[in-house]
């Protein structure tokens, strides 16, 4: 029995990169950062590194070395990038950032470094009233007329239930009442 061409490319696609792991030739990963590689302080940012199907783990290196974040770990084959972001930068973000990824136990070449570049400081941004220690004086809103509305459609709901009560009432009392007054028990109401 020989195999099919569909599960000879099953084979190929589930065993290339495990074959290109051992063989020590992994492509080198991408590095982007999103939205720009130049943000302003107290800003987001997010770094995207970017590998070939059958990655295992992503790793962001700062400056060459290990940063702080968590490695990522893809749990599907069918991912080929990591995101590592970044809720605030401060001064200290800046700098040079690079990714490697691995598959199995060979991991790839460095990927390019990416230069972060963190503009303005924090006296540049004003700070909130609450921060900044002032008091705000309550506001209030005016709801008269939103509920003098929702008064009127509860009005308006009431009274047709109250007429389907009423009719339902009353059709129920014509059909105990035969015609002319006879009740539907053979008993006359005219005495």
């Amino acid at each position: 029995m020989s195999p099919t061409p569909t599960a000879l490319l099953g084979l190929v696609l589930c065993l290339g990169p495990a074959i290109q792991a051992q063989q020590g030739n992994l492509p080198r990963p991408s590095i982007s950062a999103k939205p720009d590689s130049v943000i302003p302080w107290g800003m987001s940012v997010t770094f995207v590194c970017q590998g070939p199907l059958g990655v295992e783990v992503f790793l962001l290196e700062k400056d060459g070395k290990p940063d702080s974040f968590p490695d990522v770990m893809n749990s599907l084959v069918t991912e080929t990038e990591a995101r590592f972001p970044i809720g605030s930068v401060k001064k200290d973000t800046a700098g040079r950032y690079n990714c490697i990824y691995f598959i199995g136990n060979a991991s790839s070449e460095r990927s390019e470094f990416l230069e972060l570049v963190v503009t303005g400081d924090p006296s540049d941004i004003s700070p909130s009233p609450t921060e900044a220690g002032f008091q705000t004086a309550p506001t209030f809103q005016n709801y008269t007329v939103g509920n003098c509305v929702r008064l009127v459609l509860a009005g308006v709901v009431l009274l047709m239930l109250v007429v389907i009560l009423a009719e339902a009432w009353h059709s129920q009392y014509r059909s105990r009442c035969g015609p002319m007054g006879w009740r539907q028990d053979g008993a006359s109401q005219k005495a």
